[in-house]
């Protein structure tokens, strides 16, 4: 082999998936036959538009269809190119007909992200007959009220993850929910909780569990049921409650007691009282990552959380004392960070930002004994938090970077009202 395009196109396809940019891939694909047969699998790997739009030449379905049709007929290639496809986004102008033809032709498909809002049963139980080896599974607007969609999905043997936006009327069709080797759950219901009827429960293989806006219906259904423990594996709960006067912190408390191993919580809209800041310390006594936001005034933590490495508060009250409390209470956490952005009562009422950063960062340091950082740049960073963290070239930091620091950062508190 004297030159690199000459090599064996499984060489060549393990240099070329280590680029990640479409651009490129294309100019790869134009080198000569060998390269082209090498990129093809990765150009198709997550088809998508950049600019789509509400009609149906704008969609990717069209497209998809068209060159499906445009292979076969012109034998381009042995192996159809819909097989090639692991990712897929299907928009919400896609036509019913046109998104059933598409998951008809992609068997190896491995994430789909459905938005059509006029699915029923019929098009679940082609998803899961069509994609045997559908891993990640998101499915927008669905508004069957028979209570039967979802129970074609365990014949999915892969599906490990699954994400459902419904409507507050048709939330019973979670009772057909039985797939038993699942792992991540998210249920969105835009907001609306009224009258809901949360009753899927028992999901063994279950870690993580995000109920957004379904959170209080799930805790008032979870109340009534004979045993606590349904997900003995979960380890990262994201709760949301938009009804504050009809969930009680019972029945909180008591999944908490009911499922020790959650090492990562995120708490959102709940009037949080002094029995679940003692049921964090005393339940979950695994717990590594915690998030409060949107909660009011928050009670004092007065128990040691020895192992939570990463504090996040955002648009909550906090009181000095709470403040100072961290350095005593959360061993693991070295950094502080309180953002400038927040509402002007919060930072009354918390009492700990002023106007001028050098003194904000003597009074933070002083009275919680941490190291107070103030993101200005990428080098203000401490080389223990950025993971994989990209340096840009004027040396600033935008939103995504903080974002990721907040997320990813070990050792940092970060205050954000």
């Amino acid at each position: 082999m004297t030159y690199l395009s000459d090599a064996p196109i499984e060489v060549l396809h393990l240099i070329l998936y280590n680029i990640n940019h479409q651009t490129y891939l294309y100019e790869c694909a134009l080198v000569n036959k060998n390269w082209y047969a090498a990129t093809n699998p990765l150009l198709w790997r997550e088809p998508k538009l950049l600019d789509p739009g509400t009609q149906r030449e704008d969609i990717i379905s069209f497209w998809l269809l068209r060159s499906f049709r445009q292979a076969r007929i012109h034998g381009l290639h042995a192996t159809s190119l819909g097989h090639y496809i692991r990712k897929l986004s299907i928009q919400r102008y896609t036509t019913l007909q046109d998104m059933r033809q598409v998951i008809n032709n992609v068997p190896m498909v491995e994430e789909l992200v459905i938005q059509v809002r006029t699915m029923n049963c019929k098009d679940i139980e082609r998803i899961a007959r069509k994609c045997p080896k559908l891993k990640r599974l998101s499915l927008w607007y669905l508004n069957d009220t028979s209570g039967r969609s979802l129970d074609s999905l365990r014949h999915c043997n892969n599906l490990r993850e699954l994400s459902i936006k419904t409507g507050f009327r048709t939330t019973r069709l979670l009772s057909s929910l039985k797939h038993d080797r699942l792992e991540k759950l998210r249920l969105i219901t835009n907001g609306c909780t009224t009258d809901v009827v949360t009753t899927f429960s028992n999901i063994p293989t279950l870690t993580h569990l995000d109920l957004d806006s379904l959170a209080a219906a799930y805790f008032r259904h979870y109340r009534t049921l004979p045993s606590p423990a349904f997900f003995p594996f979960l380890t990262d709960l994201r709760i949301m409650m938009l009804d504050h006067t009809g969930t009680s912190n019972d029945a909180v408390v008591s999944f908490f007691k009911a499922h020790p191993l959650i090492d990562t919580l995120t708490i959102e809209s709940l009037k949080i009282d002094s029995a679940i800041m003692t049921s964090l310390a005393t339940d979950l006594v695994h717990l590594k990552r915690l998030t409060l936001m949107r909660s009011g005034r928050l009670p004092p933590f007065t128990m040691a959380l020895p192992l939570v490495e990463n504090l996040t508060i955002r648009y909550c009250s906090m009181k000095v004392p709470s403040t100072v409390c961290m350095a005593t209470l959360f061993p693991n956490l070295h950094y502080i960070h309180v953002s400038k952005h927040y509402n002007y009562g919060m930072r009354k009422d918390s009492n700990i930002m002023g106007d001028d950063p050098q003194s904000d960062k003597l009074t933070i340091e002083s009275i919680t004994q941490l190291t107070y950082l103030d993101f200005a740049s990428y080098d203000s960073v401490p080389g223990d938090l950025k993971v994989h963290l990209p340096r840009r070239p004027d040396g600033k930091l935008v939103y995504e970077d903080l974002k990721h620091i907040r997320k990813t950062a070990v050792g940092l508190a970060w205050i954000d009202n």
